[in-house]
């Protein structure tokens, strides 16, 4: 066949990029990229052009690289190619150097399988969707209309459709490694707007003959299977984004909470190492966590330089009153290292001892200054104190011997007091306990670890003394005499009345007369009784 009579059939490359004139954009679809509409041809090449075209085109020698190894994967498993006629000639392709500026750009999905042997029952049953007019004008049925695809020389109609019909098939197994392809158990969003774009190239007034409406449901099935997808990764991200969201901002309210706690009660050597830390803490989140929204991710950042405008300021007021404070208290403190240093050198032992004590309870009341300068006054304080304790226990160590001596005296003379029976002789016992104390107070002061030993035993003594003279003067008061005299007479005629109830109770037969009187006259009996026997230890 010479080559004016080779049938002419539209290019795949053509297919891939026309545009669906009918459909709307899908508000779910990401945006495609922009593309130039080409030039109408009137003679069209061979479909053998296509695989020819493939390895020729620069753009899909860019996009290729990424999917080489795939697509030997494929091939592999894939029939034969079938033979092809030869294509006619084709304009020139830009050389390497001319392509070398190029940026290449993202590698997309493949847009059609390699070339197969098909069925030949398959390539007659696309067949029967086309039909070549006597003009040579070859038309597919697409559901209710009846498009124009291509034009042929060939008479015989079989052979012109057959290069529709296995472009057909072509289109079919496109569809099949894009199901495929959707299989996966992962994706990414690029890789799944790559396949929705070569579906739109695709599956637009495709140039093949077959039961295109079928194709075109199959295509819209995939589409929406990676519209889904594309949503989920969406809300993913989306979810992921959130979550970063809440991790940015419970960092900045810690950093307002720390800013917003009262001064006195903040760790400020903590507090300034978290706000240092700040920045980079900032900086990691951003390079190690999901990304933000811009408006979120300003707001936020906002938030935290107000808080650390806030905090510097902060710092500066506190340290600057802390400061005035520490000044304040140096000078209350200089006042009591002077009172401390001016006695020192007593030798008034007991009062100074008070004085000092008195001191102690000032200065643990007097404000705090500055570690540095406390210490430093603390230890002028404590010199003094030492000096004036120092000297009074050398005293003490003197004075110890005596002490011991005078125990010796006190502990005779509380023998002595011992002894002493208040019972026998309460005046004899009286003026010997009167003797005792003042040799007692003679004898002088005695170890501080005895003193009060030896003192509570003399209290002792001399409260069973007091005690004794005080029962002495109750029994012998005239007072108390002449009231038990007179308990006694009332409770003696009582007694002579209840009798008399008795015995008429008794005259009358009446038992609980009787009982009652019984009662009332033993209990007046047990009163006479008590009053007799206080009357007898009053003489």
């Amino acid at each position: 066949m010479s080559e004016s009579e080779t049938p002419v059939t539209p290019e795949p490359s053509e297919q891939a990029e026309s545009v669906e004139p009918t459909a709307q954009a899908d508000p779910t679809e990401p945006p495609a990229q922009s593309e130039q509409p080409e030039p109408e041809q009137t003679d069209q090449p061979h479909p053998a052009q296509q695989d020819e075209g493939q390895q020729d085109d620069p753009a899909q020698q860019d996009e290729g690289q990424d999917e080489k190894q795939e697509g030997e994967q494929e091939k592999a498993s894939a029939p034969t190619p079938r033979p092809v006629p030869r294509p006619t000639a084709r304009p020139g392709v830009p050389s390497p150097a001319a392509l070398a500026g190029k940026k290449p750009s993202a590698p997309l999905l493949p847009a059609v399988p390699p070339p197969a042997e098909y069925d030949e029952a398959a390539i007659a049953e696309a067949r029967a969707f086309g039909s070549v007019a006597e003009d040579g004008t070859v038309t597919v049925q697409d559901g209710t209309q009846v498009r124009q695809i291509g034009t042929t020389t060939e008479t015989d109609h079989a052979k012109a459709l057959d290069p529709f019909a296995r472009a057909y098939l072509d289109l079919a197994a496109f569809l099949d490694l894009t199901e495929k392809k959707l299989a996966a158990p992962e994706h990414t969003q690029n890789d799944l707007n790559r396949l929705l774009e070569n579906l739109r190239k695709n599956m637009k007034e495709p140039q093949v003959v077959g039961d295109i409406p079928a194709l075109r449901a199959r295509a819209h099935d995939l589409r929406e299977n990676a519209k889904s997808k594309i949503q989920a990764l969406e809300a993913e991200r989306m979810a992921a984004r959130d979550e970063a969201t809440a991790r940015r901002t419970a960092f900045v309210e810690s950093i307002e909470q720390l800013v917003a706690t009262e001064p006195s009660q903040l760790s400020w050597k903590s507090a300034g190492e978290t706000m240092r830390q700040m920045v980079p803490t900032w900086k990691k989140m951003q390079s190690e966590d999901v990304s933000l929204d811009r408006p979120t991710e300003e707001a936020l950042w906002k938030r935290l330089s107000t808080a650390r405008a806030s905090f510097d300021r902060m710092r500066k007021q506190f340290f600057s009153q802390l400061d005035e404070k520490h000044g304040e208290a140096a000078q209350v403190k200089e006042k009591l290292i002077a009172e401390a240093e001016s006695m020192k050198d007593s030798t008034d032992w007991g009062p100074t001892v008070r004085a000092y004590k008195d001191l102690m309870d000032r200065w643990r009341s007097a404000p705090r200054g500055s570690r540095k300068k406390d210490d430093a006054q603390w230890a002028r304080f404590k010199a003094a104190q030492d000096h004036f304790f120092a000297a009074r226990n050398e005293d003490l160590k003197a004075t110890e011997g005596e002490q011991k001596e005078n125990l010796k005296v006190k502990e005779a003379l509380l023998a002595e007091a011992q002894s002493i029976d208040p019972a026998k002789d309460l005046d004899g016992a009286k003026e010997k306990l009167r003797s005792i104390q003042d040799r007692w107070e003679e004898a002088g002061k005695v170890p501080r670890s005895d003193m009060h030993r030896i003192e509570d035993k003399l209290r002792a003594v001399e409260r069973a003394v007091r005690k004794a003279e005080e029962d002495e003067w109750r029994r012998t008061d005239p007072r108390t005499k002449a009231r038990v005299e007179g308990a006694s007479s009332q409770l003696h005629a009582a007694i002579s009345s209840y009798q008399d109830a008795l015995d008429k109770a008794r005259a009358g037969g009446d038992p609980k007369k009787i009982a009652e009187a019984e009662s009332a006259l033993e209990a007046r009996k047990e009163w006479l009784a008590v009053i007799e026997r206080s009357a007898h230890d009053l003489g």
